[in-house]
């Protein structure tokens, strides 16, 4: 776990006019909650976006250092909104965490490596993209890499193959595969298009042969 912080400032005031004059000046509603407490503030966008390299995620703890107090918070995104029509930030809910007391969040997967089947024509597909993991703050990867060298045609990578240190427990469904390799799609798809051909070949031969019983 990396040291990011986020500075943010408690707001009194609440509602649509309040959360619309806080994004015209850069800021973001927040708010800031754990076992029933709950703390309502801004955050200013671009330090906000600043601490994930590509995009928000659930596996980056951060301290948040609220102004005029003195006790900071580990806190990790649990649910943002976007505007559904221009993808705008709108408001942000933070889950303050606590060290020594394990949570369950997601973290994303990187594939890597190059698979074996591909040198023969295979066709990776990349099925999850995240998994949901139980871990203490402390152990907890922004990031969990994926091996695929060894893969090779008609071979899978599930849940439960997915190698992360004893301090991790991954609760997504261990039978869920994460990535597989396919035989060549060309090949396939080239069948399929011979077999429509023949097909229309046939109901032209059909509708040729009706043609010459009429007349």
């Amino acid at each position: 776990m990396q040291d990011k912080i986020l500075n943010a400032q408690l707001r009194d005031e609440r509602g649509k006019n309040s959360s619309y004059r806080l994004r015209q000046n850069d800021f973001i509603p927040a708010v800031l909650y754990s076992h029933g407490n709950c703390d309502t503030i801004k955050i200013n966008k671009k330090e906000f976006t600043g601490l994930f390299k590509d995009a928000i995620s659930e596996s980056v703890i951060f301290t948040v250092k609220i102004e005029g107090k003195d006790d900071d918070q580990l806190a990790f995104v649990k649910d943002l909104q976007r505007n559904p029509r221009t993808g705008e930030l709108i408001h942000v809910d933070l889950f303050k965490v606590t060290r020594g007391e394990k949570i369950n969040t997601i973290v994303p997967l990187s594939i890597v490596g190059t698979a074996k089947g591909t040198k023969v024509g295979g066709v990776i597909e990349i099925s999850k993209h995240e998994v949901e993991v139980e871990c203490l703050p402390k152990d907890l990867p922004e990031v969990i890499e994926v091996d695929i060298s060894e893969l090779d045609i008609n071979d899978y990578i599930h849940a439960r193959d997915i190698q992360v240190s004893d301090d991790i427990d991954i609760k997504t469904n261990p039978e869920t595969v994460i990535v597989s390799v396919h035989a060549p799609r060309l090949a396939a798809v080239e069948a399929g298009e011979e077999e429509a051909e023949e097909g229309a070949e046939d109901i032209g031969t059909e509708e040729k042969s009706e043609e010459t019983s009429e007349e």
